[in-house]
């Protein structure tokens, strides 16, 4: 079975440096990233980097989802880009809002391996696309 699992140095890197598009996008309420940063943000690894978003690079901390110990990654995080803020004519004032993505470097899909057994716990496997190792053991 395939112990793949993302790093920094090699697969995080150039999104980190702002060479390619933040993948796979999508935008969360700043809001809703906040509760889940103060629920949760413990297991999240921060880092300063370049987030490319619409072509156009921004100073950002991106918040890493690890895979388990040693380093290794899931592939996927959070970005939180600064944003000065844009005048509301409506409302006369500065609105500032930051700009925050979840992202992911793949959108995962399991395969289970040889010897899966649900009922016991045992859920081996990885992804179709990019071969992370997905395996779970629940145990007895």
């Amino acid at each position: 079975m395939s112990a793949k699992a993302y790093t920094i140095e090699d697969d995080y890197a150039p999104i980190l440096k702002g060479e390619v598009e933040i993948p796979n996008a999508e935008e969360v309420d700043p809001l809703l990233f906040l509760t889940n940063l103060a629920s949760g943000g413990h297991s999240l690894v921060p880092h300063w980097g370049w987030g490319n978003i619409n072509g156009r690079k921004n100073w950002a901390q991106f918040f890493l989802t690890p895979a388990g110990m040693g380093g290794r990654f899931d592939g996927g995080g959070y970005a939180v880009v600064y944003r000065s803020g844009r005048y509301d004519q409506d409302a006369k004032k500065m609105i500032h809002q930051p700009i925050v993505v979840r992202f992911a470097i793949c959108k995962h899909e399991k395969l289970d391996a040889l010897g899966a057994n649900h009922s016991r716990g045992w859920h081996p496997g990885s992804c179709k696309h990019c071969g992370l190792d997905m395996t779970v053991d629940s145990g007895d």
